[in-house]
């Protein structure tokens, strides 16, 4: 890969996953605080003595696992390797940084917490591969009617 094409890449990545993140934090400020808007957890935000660095440092969490996802994309490149396997390699790549992001920024505060974290990430990986499918699956049908 071209230097210009990682720092794409990169910069794509962390853009998505910080994208990601704040409309998280949206969603479960509306589900949990009411009115107010809450950037991270409690327990996260009280470690801090500073919230702008608190929350500057979730920003960079969230753009480090955006772009570790981003990469992990690569795993589709190898055309040798069946379909199935490199999207279980990319799931769990998602995963075990997902888990790691929320160990860090103290997501959950059990074991029930934990599991309600991991189905969101799968609900939400699931809404991603949905989307690049159909429009994958969009873009074949437009080569296949160029090609007629």
């Amino acid at each position: 890969m071209k230097t210009k094409e990682v720092i794409g890449m990169a910069l794509l990545g962390a853009c998505v996953g910080v994208a990601i993140g704040t409309t998280i934090e949206l969603v479960f400020s509306l589900t949990f605080a009411g009115t107010s808007f809450s950037p991270g957890t409690p327990e996260f935000l009280n470690g801090f003595t500073n919230s702008n660095l608190a929350v500057f440092v979730e920003r960079v969490v969230y753009a480090l696992y955006g772009i570790i996802c981003s990469f992990a994309g690569l795993l589709y490149r190898d055309e040798h390797r069946p379909l199935a396997l490199s999207a279980a390699m990319h799931f769990g790549v998602v995963i075990l940084c997902g888990i790691a992001a929320g160990s860090y920024l103290k997501w959950w505060s059990s074991g029930w917490g934990m599991l309600g974290v991991i189905v969101s990430i799968v609900v939400i990986y699931l809404i991603i591969w949905l989307v690049t499918w159909l429009f994958t699956k969009g873009e074949v049908a437009r080569m296949n009617e160029k090609l007629q």
